[in-house]
């Protein structure tokens, strides 16, 4: 199977703006081995041979399948370096933290052109925030971004399209279980927009480490990609959600509303 043109001039596309991100990101203070993880993606993207999988929905197999127009990436453990000594912190004791991003994105390239479907196959996204208090005691924090995939894992609970959920399997991997008086439930699946590497990082950068999002946001460059990742990912969310309300005219075969969010009528 050969790599269809258009898609491979999308791929370079996104090759290109990790690249570029990088470069901003040379500009602050990130370790190496992160920016490293960013030539990987870059380096798999540009391959001509990788047509990464994913699960066909439309199938009720669910079966496997990749195509001419398969795009992904990987970046694994970006690591971050977190001022944990705010008042609204707990415990106490934890002065600093090292949190790890990775994501994990397919997506199939839509050579119509239409404007408002879901611009991923696959998407897993990982946020895990370890402390350490006196004694070197481990706290850990973990939520993750999902794409819910239809049919493959019925629960009693909604799944929006996109959801944040906190917990799941990385703080069941946590060797300490003790969680003092915290009450830890199967969280509310939170809806949220999808979230490519670039959205993502500016995403945990915002929340987690507000001042070295500050100094990347007076680079143009770093501007530009935001921008340009906002209207190819977070345009058709917000577009079909605006169509499902009457917002905006309808277009056959948009992504549904009541996908991205159930409990809409």
């Amino acid at each position: 199977m050969n790599i269809d043109k258009s898609n491979l001039e999308f791929r370079n596309k996104l090759a290109d703006e990790l690249s570029s991100l990088k470069i901003a990101l040379n500009k602050v203070n990130i370790e190496k081995k992160s920016l490293d993880s960013i030539d990987r993606a870059v380096k798999t993207l540009r391959d001509v041979k990788h047509l990464p999988s994913f699960v066909d929905e439309s199938k009720k197999e669910l079966p496997e399948i990749s195509t001419p127009y398969s795009w992904g990436y990987a970046i694994k453990n970006f690591t971050l370096f977190v001022d944990t000594s705010s008042s609204i912190q707990y415990p106490k004791s934890v002065k600093k933290a090292t949190l790890q991003f990775s994501v994990d994105v397919v997506g199939e390239f839509d050579k119509s052109g239409h404007e408002f479907i879901d611009p991923f196959k696959r998407l897993e996204f990982n946020v895990v925030i370890e402390g350490f208090s006196r004694g070197m005691k481990q706290h850990i924090f973990t939520y993750h971004l999902d794409r819910d995939l239809k049919g493959a894992n019925p629960s009693n609970e909604v799944h929006p399209s996109y959801h944040f959920h906190y917990g799941g399997r990385k703080l069941g991997a946590y060797t300490d279980k003790n969680f003092g008086n915290s009450l830890i439930l199967d969280m509310p699946r939170l809806m949220h927009y999808p979230m490519d590497f670039i959205l993502g990082l500016d995403f945990v950068m915002s929340n987690f480490t507000p001042d070295l999002w500050r100094q990347l946001k007076r680079e143009p460059i770093y501007i530009k990609l935001i921008r340009q990742a906002q209207d190819r990912i977070m345009k058709p969310y917000f577009g079909a959600l605006a169509q499902h309300f009457g917002f905006h005219n309808k277009i056959a075969g948009t992504w549904p509303g009541s996908k991205i969010l159930p409990q809409v009528i």
